[in-house]
């Protein structure tokens, strides 16, 4: 259990084998192409133009996958509320079994189709084509759907008015117009002083009248003011039907579009089933091209010469030789230990217990490669903390039955379903503590082994202050063990090692007052404390300039034991959450036997529904709780003694997969 030593691999081959290289390192999964040192006389690779035809193809693939998505959930909601007159023909939402929902994965593909799924992908391109066909022709119907709609709002004004727009005409004598008016400014309004002018009501509507005016052409001026007084705007339309007559029209146009649009969505749909396997294959391959773009941009060449670098775990090494050897390409390889300082990636190697911890270890960040490995103590903490918030034996047997029943129904592959795993032993940790415990669903069926929470909660409380002194001490002494390893003992001698003996004295030091066959050790004891506080004060001088700097340091560093108490107290969110599970459990216990009792018949209904449904969300936020200030108190008080981090979890070249499964990609064999 341990981060795992790598070699930096340079490879030389000639110009026309680079492809091969290339094809060769991708299919190994066994090395990390990162950027070569200038060389003289070679230039570095360019590989712009194809990396733009990649993306170009990948922007392609992914509107096909976005807008199959955007269909069925339009054709989804249209199926929900479908009449005789727009009813679905061709789509039917598919009712995949639970089964298969819980195997969906990741499918598995061969090398030989993988390189060759880009030879013919003409089908591929005439249904992208098509696609993007549909898109516009739907994107075209809904804007010409949103103009109607504007249309029609419009002419609702002038439903009233029975003859064509085109009919409502001037000539040489007589200016005739529809318009509208607000109301409040014609209520206002004296329009008799112009008798020549005629204005015809033909209905209001939000406060706007539509109106019919006509007017000599000889009086036009002076009619035309009055008008604009009173805010009369004069209708372009000039329709050669009536206002109904249009509305009709346009609502039958939508009426069509949207016939229209159901049908090429399905139409666009039904492509997926025959075309959709190979588009993600496709899609993967391009996402391989764009790595192996990367990896020509960061190497350099000459005409007739190819070099790359590349990072290949030391165990590997023989296996990686081996298949460039079988390659048949012609190369000279070279295999150098890290130089002091150099990055290089972080591969963990744990056992099958504690490698789904790595995934909470990298959520923060993954290991340096350099420093001890963390996951082992995270995997320990982890488990027994997760046990600890959630604390009920029934719940645990519940997690572990669902988190490894879920891991074996979905069979995932080495390094996925990590998550399950977690639950499932937070599951058994909580069984061992809901035993501990005595809680069973919120309730003390059986004596517990050591006390009951609920009863004796200042036992629960020094449990856990105790557990979370015992992982900060334990990551101090990891810290210790480090400088150590990294040759700087006086730095562990004078920094973690002066706090042990601080503590120790601390101890001795309360101890002698407490019991009595110990009470001759308090002289003893204080000369401990007093030689940790010296301690203390000398590591925190340590490596500060001048002797202002030094004394700032030393009290300084005593003055993190605020900090350090602080930390501790944060344990106390063990006691909190590990209390709430039962709690609340106990009132859902109650609610539900008190409805039980007070209604006849129907309560032993509603008993059994509060029950499961009062437990299945006890469970799940508890779990939640427990999951996320678990990795808190990773992250926060643990890590803070001892953890470094800043690396990059090794990622094989070749390995960026979104939906397709290769052999040794993504480090599946290392």
């Amino acid at each position: 259990m341990a981060l795992l030593p790598f070699k930096k691999l340079t490879l030389i081959t000639l110009a026309s084998d680079s492809e091969k290289a290339l094809a060769c390192l991708s299919r190994t999964g066994s090395a990390e192409i990162v950027s070569t040192c200038e060389i003289e006389s070679a230039v570095r690779g360019n590989a712009v133009s194809r990396s733009d035809n990649a993306d170009s193809r990948l922007a392609e693939l992914s509107f096909c996958f976005d807008f199959w998505k955007e269909q069925k959930v339009k054709l989804q909601k249209i199926a929900k509320r479908q009449t005789e007159d727009n009813k679905l023909t061709n789509y039917e939402k598919k009712k995949i079994p639970l089964l298969e929902k819980i195997r969906a994965g990741k499918k598995d593909v061969s090398f030989d189709e993988f390189d060759r799924v880009a030879e013919n992908d003409e089908d591929v391109r005439s249904v992208a084509a098509r696609l993007k066909s549909i898109s516009e022709e739907l994107t075209e119907m809904k804007g010409e759907s949103a103009r109607n709609a504007s249309t029609a709002e419009q002419l609702a004004f002038f439903e009233e008015a029975d003859v064509p727009f085109s009919e409502i005409k001037s000539d040489k004598f007589v200016v005739q117009a529809l318009g509208l008016v607000p109301t409040d400014n014609l209520a206002a309004a004296d329009l008799s002083e112009i008798k020549e002018l005629v204005f015809i009501d033909l209905g209001s509507r939000q406060r706007i009248t539509t109106a019919y005016v006509a007017y000599p052409v000889s009086m036009k001026e002076e009619c035309e003011e009055k008008l604009s007084s009173i805010g009369f705007n004069r209708t372009n339309f000039a329709f050669p039907v009536t206002a109904k007559e249009k509305i009709e029209a346009l609502k039958a146009k939508d009426e069509e579009n949207f016939r229209r649009s159901i049908a090429l969505m399905e139409e666009a749909v039904a492509y997926e089933d025959e075309i959709r396997s190979k588009m993600e294959i496709l899609f993967d391959y391009y996402r391989v091209e764009k790595e192996k773009c990367a990896a020509i941009e960061n190497s350099f060449g000459t005409k007739s010469s190819f070099i790359l670098t590349a990072w290949v775990p030391a165990h590997l090494e023989e296996a990686t030789e081996q298949a460039l050897t079988d390659s048949e390409i012609t190369y000279y390889s070279l295999y150098e230990d890290p130089k002091e300082g150099e990055k290089y990636p972080t591969l963990a190697k744990n056992n099958p217990v504690v490698q789904p911890y790595e995934s909470i270890t990298n959520m923060y960040s993954a290991p340096s490669p350099r420093e001890i490995d963390p996951n082992p103590f995270v995997a320990f903490f982890y488990f027994v903390l997760f046990g600890l918030m959630v604390s009920d034996a029934a719940y645990g047997l519940i997690l572990a039955l669902g988190g490894f029943g879920l891991y074996a129904l979905k069979k995932p592959r080495k390094g996925e379903g990590q998550l399950l795993l977690i639950i499932g032993m937070g599951g058994i940790s909580t069984l061992i503590w809901g035993i501990m415990f005595g809680g069973y669903f919120g309730e003390s069926f059986f004596k517990p082994v050591l006390f009951n929470p609920m009863e004796e909660p200042l036992k629960m409380l020094i449990l856990s202050v105790a557990f979370g002194l015992f992982q900060i001490l334990f990551g101090m002494g990891i810290s210790f063990v480090q400088k150590c390893k990294n040759k700087k003992p006086v730095s562990a001698v004078f920094g973690e090692g002066s706090w042990f003996v601080l503590f120790i004295g601390l101890g001795l030091f309360v101890a002698s007052g407490m019991v009595k066959a110990l009470a001759g050790a308090k002289l003893a004891a204080l000369i401990v404390l007093a030689l940790g506080g010296a301690g203390v004060l000398v590591g925190g001088a340590l490596g500060k300039k001048g002797v202002k700097g030094k004394i700032l340091g030393a009290f300084g560093n005593v003055y993190n034991v605020t900090g350090f108490m602080s930390d501790i107290l944060s344990y106390c969110r063990l006691f909190g959450l590990g209390l709430a599970t039962g709690v609340v459990g106990m009132v859902v216990n109650l609610i539900a036997g008190i409805l039980r009792d007070l209604i006849p018949v129907v309560g032993y209904l509603l008993f059994v529904v509060i029950l499961v449904v009062g437990h299945v969300f006890n469970i799940a936020i508890n779990t939640l709780g427990a999951y996320v200030h678990n990795s808190r108190l990773q992250y926060v008080e643990f890590f803070s003694r001892f953890y470094t981090g800043g690396g990059h979890v090794f990622k094989p070249f070749g390995s960026d997969l979104k939906y397709i499964h290769l052999d040794n990609k993504g480090g599946n064999n290392l």
